[in-house]
This record gives C-alpha cells, sequence and structure tokens, in this order.
C-alpha cells in the first residue's frame, strides 16, 4: 500500500513539474512577437521576423526608442523625436514615390540589418529573423 502511495505521489510531482516547465516556456514565448507586417497585401516567401522587443533593447543597450522609431521630416532626420507609437506602414508605404523614399519592406532591413552591420553583432542572413 505504502509503495502505491509512494508512486502516485512520484507520478504528480513529475507531472507538476513538467507543467510549470511548459508554462514558463509559454511566458518566454509571450515577449516574443512577430514584426507587424499586415500592411502588406501578399506575404513573402519568408514569415515575419521574430523578435523580443524588450530582451533585444536589453541586449543592444537601448534607451532611447527615437533609435529605431525615428521621424524624419523634409528628408532629414528629427533628432529627440519618436515615432513609438506609430506602425512602420504609416510612414513607409509599399512602393516608393515622392512622399515615400523608403519602401517598407526595405525600410525594415536598412534599419535592422544596417545596425547590425555597423554594430558588429546580431543575425545578418534571412534565416536568422525570418524564422519558420
Amino acid at each position: 500500500m505504502k509503495i502505491k502511495f509512494l508512486m502516485i505521489a512520484l507520478i504528480l510531482f513529475a507531472c507538476s513539474g513538467i507543467s510549470m516547465v511548459y508554462a514558463s516556456r509559454a511566458d518566454a514565448q509571450d515577449d516574443t512577437v512577430r514584426m507587424d507586417t499586415s500592411a502588406f497585401e501578399q506575404p513573402t516567401r519568408r514569415p515575419a521576423a521574430v523578435f523580443d522587443h524588450d530582451a533585444h533593447n536589453e541586449a543592444a543597450q537601448i534607451d532611447d526608442c527615437a533609435v529605431c522609431h525615428h521621424v524624419y521630416k523634409d528628408g532629414k532626420l528629427v533628432p529627440d523625436e519618436s515615432s513609438e507609437d506609430a506602425a512602420c506602414s504609416d510612414c513607409h508605404g509599399l512602393v516608393a514615390g515622392p512622399d515615400n523614399p523608403v519602401p517598407l519592406v526595405n525600410a525594415f532591413h536598412l534599419q535592422c540589418r544596417s545596425c547590425h552591420v555597423k554594430q558588429g553583432k546580431g543575425p545578418l542572413l534571412c534565416a536568422e529573423c525570418h524564422q519558420k
């Protein structure tokens, strides 16, 4: 009888440990998001870039939102201005034009990849950001 009780207790303990591991993984995944690509009419071959905003900024030691969320006026960067509440597609359309010199896909790649190249850190290859 004691052995059966001990086995049941051991199984319940193991199950609770497994469920805690999966719960912690789910919480960690909640912070990781895909870049907002809703402006694209047709998705590309690759999925949207996977990006954990807070972990990225902490690792890159970025405190100023305007580093990524920039504002341009008349083709010139406006210092100390931030577009953090706007989607990239609010300023960058799908195709280049007089009011949109940098199309949306290029804006993503120029902003992210060029910073990674400049810093000598971070992913550079397509599949490193665009994970299935």
